[in-house]
């Protein structure tokens, strides 16, 4: 019974889920990495199969021994087609939106006032119709592509009160830290309760480990 079933099933053409002819999967052989041909290789094929006499296969051993006879071929066909041994440029993707010019002109907006922002620059960009005057549109990822590739980086300005930085506002600090380093090591549990603006985090963890945090009140 076994074997009439095998038998009906061969007979049947039944193949495998992922499978095909000669045991090969879906697929396979593909993806490989293109051979990339200098334009001196590509000289060399011709020389010997236009001007010597040879075989594509011959001229393609001779020259590099796993170069195969159909790309011996297309080199060959391309010239005598077209007249050229060597490789066209490679094309694609979008053209350069500002010119080199117009990037350094940048450069010198950041240079000049390092609190800049992209939209800013974005705005002397569109409302400068000389150096600028074949823009009409510029993103900021642009923008910030172009000042990465200049090695500069925009980060946030904020003023600071010079007050902030005293020593006497930095003795405040340290008297500050060294009483709540008092509180945590105390007998008697102490809960922090913030109730004005501090410039640090105000996460805090209690002695079980456990996390919480008590958002700042503005009094």
């Amino acid at each position: 019974m076994d074997a009439n079933i095998g038998n009906r099933g061969r007979a049947r053409g039944v193949r495998i889920r992922g499978g095909g002819r000669g045991g090969r999967g879906r697929g396979q052989g593909r993806g490989r990495p293109r051979t990339v041909i200098s334009d001196e290789i590509r000289a060399t094929l011709v020389d010997h199969v236009v001007n010597h006499g040879l075989t594509m296969r011959e001229a393609g051993q001779r020259v590099q021994p796993n170069l195969s006879r159909y790309t011996v071929a297309s080199i060959i066909r391309t010239f005598r087609n077209e007249n050229r041994t060597e490789r066209l440029p490679t094309q694609g993707g979008r053209e350069r939106l500002l010119s080199p010019e117009q990037e350094t002109e940048i450069i010198n907006m950041v240079l000049e006032n390092n609190a800049i922002t992209l939209r800013q620059i974005q705005r002397k960009i569109l409302q400068n119709n000389e150096m600028f005057q074949n823009i009409d549109r510029v993103s900021l990822s642009t923008l910030d592509r172009v000042l990465r590739r200049n090695n500069l980086r925009m980060k946030q300005v904020y003023r600071v009160p010079f007050e902030r930085n005293s020593e006497r506002v930095k003795e405040l600090r340290h008297n500050y830290v060294q009483r709540v380093l008092e509180l945590e090591v105390a007998a008697v549990e102490h809960q922090f309760i913030f109730t004005d603006e501090v410039g640090f985090n105000l996460i805090k963890k209690t002695k079980e480990g456990k996390e919480y945090h008590r958002p700042a009140c503005h009094c």
